[in-house]
């Protein structure tokens, strides 16, 4: 019986080729989580920084938190071939309602807006860099699971 036509064969390359194709959910969520956290911290730290009132600090800070759970959107997506699509995709919604928020911040709510434009650029920005150094990981340890099964599964005759 050929390797094509053979049960054994192909069961094993859709088990190989499902377990790759999983980003680790729970992980990626853990890291957003702790990265928003972070960030908040960091963004209430560098509006206090500059000074004024802690008004500012707090609704930055605040501002921060909230779009940064925008970062737990690509834990919905099943396929590696989407997730870092989704990732992109947060990370630039959570960048222009960030602006957008500290826009209306400074006009609307009249707050000062160097400390708010400073705690907005600092939490985004980490919140940027997280993402981005955590995805690109997780992306390459599934490449590199799906480089591996398929060459163990080409090489393999027999079950």
């Amino acid at each position: 019986m050929s390797r094509a036509l053979s049960p054994c064969w192909s069961v094993s390359k859709s088990v190989s080729a499902v377990s790759t194709n999983q980003p680790p959910r729970s992980l990626y969520a853990g890291v957003m989580l702790a990265a928003g956290l972070i960030a908040t911290a960091c963004a209430f730290a560098a509006a206090s920084a500059v000074g004024g009132s802690e008004a500012p600090a707090l609704q930055t800070a605040l501002l921060i938190f909230v779009v940064s759970m925008l970062g737990l959107l690509p834990v919905l997506v099943r396929s590696a071939e989407y997730f870092g699509l989704a990732v992109l995709g947060s990370s630039v919604a959570r960048l222009l309602l960030a602006m957008f928020a500290a826009l209306i911040l400074t006009e609307v709510g009249k707050f000062e807006s160097r400390p708010v434009w400073l705690g907005v650029v600092t939490g985004a920005g980490l919140m940027l860099l997280i993402e981005s150094a955590t995805a690109i990981a997780i992306l390459m340890s599934l490449e590199r699971k799906k480089a591996g099964t398929h060459a163990g599964v080409e090489s393999s005759s027999t079950c």
